[in-house]
């Protein structure tokens, strides 16, 4: 599903590039029981936004920050990369506790990640529960407050480096240049992945203004999940010094208008084709282009693959669900990418016409089931929460209230009708499209033809 599945491959990102990579603490078997859980939603005198779901079963806990914050900075030149490089210059600095954040979790036997998102970023902790409120404490004093120093921003640039060359090999690359084919402006066109060249030259002033803007606990979203109590809300519930009152209200988006394909060279060669869908707003369209990307290109029962057969090419889409708009990205890579190409763009538009009544039953089934599975852990349920709450709508979230909650009854309400005609109205148009290449290996020089004798010499 969309931003579940979004903020799971960050997730899964993240754990690569994680500040301090200690012992993964893993919750109990089985899926969390969402309609179950103990929900708290509301905000405290601090100003900060919470979404607490306790769940005594778990082994574990995630605490999370989510912020509302463009990857790319506020004001001036778009620096793709800045938000998650803040956010891991606070965790890696050392803040007047003593202790940096990194290394304090690390100690637990926790894990603490930073993924960024083009308009958000988040920083999480998987901790065991006996030490919810020492993290919870030492999380929102360190970014409400954000101390950054410079073996800090050298430890964050180096983990910075090292993320950006590995995601450049991915298809997320071309997820990435497809914000500039889909828009002019905004968040997605300036994207979250930056040249590490160009966060080279960042400053530690450059950080220090960011993340005093970004951080600050008006701004907040606190997501506990797994098995915390009420209590640790004590520890934000008094506003701190710092900051205007107001959160960062959402980016604004400009769209592109209707062009030939953009050009891109980069490490993944690869085809990518984008299409603006709903806002988060529209619940029902939205729900229905989750169902429509997975019932297209899930791994083993998707009619994309299916259709794509024996050919060498692989083949991701995903509806994600923004704050306004959504957008729908495929992206297609492997030696047959080209020729894959009209195949994926034939089953998304047969989708424009309603599926026979038991095979859309039968693929609504899986797409539940799947959306179930993947909502096992307090760090699945931490990434569902904040995405949807940091995109504004927190009761939106599949987690909420389970299979009775507002988006499993919007899924049960789905008809092939319904779905059809929302696949129609924002993928019905042509595509923007995005090529990547590898750059090509400049020529070696030939070799220079040996000098010419002397007028009067005869060589050797």
């Amino acid at each position: 599903m969309s931003a579940l599945r979004a903020g799971r491959g960050a997730a899964r990102a993240a754990v690569r590039a994680a500040v301090t990579a200690a012992l993964l603490i893993s919750g109990a078997a089985g899926p969390v029981r969402a309609q179950e859980l103990s929900a708290v939603s509301g905000t405290l005198p601090s100003g900060v936004v919470y979404e607490l779901r306790a769940d005594p079963a778990q082994a574990a806990a995630a605490v999370a920050l989510w912020y509302r914050a463009p990857a790319a900075g506020f004001d001036g030149p778009p620096l793709p990369g800045l938000s998650r490089l803040a956010a891991t210059t606070v965790a890696g600095s050392t803040p007047v506790t003593g202790t940096p954040l990194g290394r304090l979790i690390g100690g637990f036997g926790g894990r603490l990640a930073v993924a960024a998102y083009p308009d958000s970023v988040s920083i999480t902790a998987l901790v065991p529960p006996d030490r919810v409120a020492q993290t919870v404490r030492a999380m929102t004093g360190d970014y409400f407050a954000p101390v950054v120093t410079a073996d800090g921003l050298r430890l964050a640039g180096r983990e910075a480096a090292a993320e950006l060359q590995l995601r450049s090999y991915e298809p997320e690359a071309i997820e990435d240049a497809l914000g500039q084919a889909l828009f002019t402006a905004g968040p997605l066109h300036d994207g979250v992945f930056g040249r590490p060249d160009a966060l080279a030259g960042v400053t530690l002033d450059q950080v220090r203004a960011y993340a005093e803007r970004a951080f600050r606990p008006a701004n907040a979203i606190l997501v506990l999940t797994g098995n915390v109590d009420r209590a640790v809300l004590g520890e934000v519930a008094a506003r701190p010094d710092a900051g205007p009152p107001s959160p960062e209200p959402p980016a604004g988006q400009v769209a592109r208008p209707a062009g030939p394909p953009l050009s891109r060279a980069g490490n993944v060669a690869g085809i990518g084709l984008g299409w603006i869908g709903p806002p988060i707003a529209d619940e029902a369209a939205a729900t229905a282009l989750d169902f429509t990307a997975d019932a297209l290109f899930d791994g083993r029962t998707g009619l994309v693959p299916k259709a794509l057969g024996e050919r060498k090419a692989s083949v991701s889409g995903k509806f994600l669900t923004y704050h306004a708009p959504g957008v729908f990205l495929v992206t297609i890579t492997g030696p047959e990418a080209a020729a894959a190409r009209p195949l994926v763009e034939k089953a998304i538009a047969d989708a424009a016409k309603p599926m026979p009544q038991p095979a859309f039953d039968a693929a609504r089934a899986r797409f539940v089931y799947r959306l179930l599975s993947q909502m096992e852990t307090p760090a699945d349920l931490s990434d569902v929460y904040g995405w949807y709450t940091v995109e504004g709508a927190p009761a939106y979230a599949p987690g909420d209230g389970g299979t009775g909650g507002r988006y499993f009854t919007l899924a049960a309400q789905l008809t092939p009708a319904s779905v059809a005609a929302a696949v129609a109205k924002y993928l019905g148009g042509p595509p923007a499209v995005v090529t990547l290449a590898r750059p090509q290996p400049k020529p070696s020089p030939s070799p220079k033809p040996p000098p010419s004798p002397r007028p009067g010499k005869t060589p050797a």
